[in-house]
């Protein structure tokens, strides 16, 4: 059987979804394709329950996940967190995702799924880490890769003022930085809602401060530029 849903040819306008997964219809596919090469961004969102995602390389094209289809990402986040997946650079042709309830879990859920071009940020949001009311400062480490291009820290401002946040790369790798208002709160990142970049040379601090009004739809983005892995950490603080 071939794919559910076809989603047609990506581009870097977000293709968004709203579907179910739960006892009668356990897994959702949804066959789309790249007319060029590009990354490959997914993001799950609005779960009431744990699901997870895989994306699928249809190596012969026929909307159906073959044994010798390449699973080129998947994310399996718990209970209801976002689940995203951020691929490098894949290949113009045709690919499958799969979303699929975990256990026996029900659960509404958004599909938003979109390419870019290799080297520059995801235009999606799903809030891979969940920062909260930014009131001290606080400090992340992590990692980025060509299988995970882009994390997402997503945080409260109670009281209008100055923040500032920076990046610190390990070694001479380049990550960048950006700041989001997602304004009209749909998690994806729209004209007019980058509020600054900073995207300095490699093995450089790229920092970011900011007057910032009250509001819960902020994002920062730590994205890959060039580096694979690319190992950080993350400082964000009210100045």
């Amino acid at each position: 059987m071939a794919a559910e849903f076809s989603l047609g040819t990506l581009s870097d306008n977000a293709t968004i979804v709203n579907n179910f997964v739960g006892d009668s219809d356990p897994q959702d596919t949804f066959s789309f394709s790249l007319d060029s090469n590009g990354n490959i961004n997914v993001a799950l969102t609005g779960l009431s329950a744990d699901v997870d995602v895989k994306v699928f390389q249809d190596l012969n094209g026929n909307g159906i996940v073959d044994a010798g289809d390449t699973q080129v990402g998947s994310s399996s986040g718990d209970g209801t967190s976002d689940d995203s997946i951020n691929i490098a650079n894949q290949a113009a042709g045709a690919y499958v995702a799969q979303v699929n309830r975990y256990s026996t879990n029900n659960s509404n859920y958004d599909l938003s799924l979109s390419t870019t071009v290799f080297g520059s940020a995801s235009n999606l949001l799903p809030s891979d880490v969940l920062i909260g009311p930014l009131t001290s400062s606080r400090s992340f480490k992590d990692s980025l890769s060509n299988n995970d291009t882009s994390d997402i820290y997503n945080f409260v401002v109670n009281t209008a003022g100055s923040f500032t946040f920076t990046l610190h790369p390990i070694k001479s790798d380049d990550p960048d930085l950006r700041l989001i208002q997602d304004i009209n709160s749909n998690l994806v990142v729209d004209p007019g809602e980058v509020i600054t970049t900073s995207s300095v040379g490699s093995g450089s601090n790229d920092v970011i401060t900011n007057f910032l009004n009250p509001g819960d739809n902020y994002f920062v983005q730590v994205y890959q530029f060039s580096g694979d892995p690319i190992n950080y950490s993350l400082t964000a603080a009210p100045v």
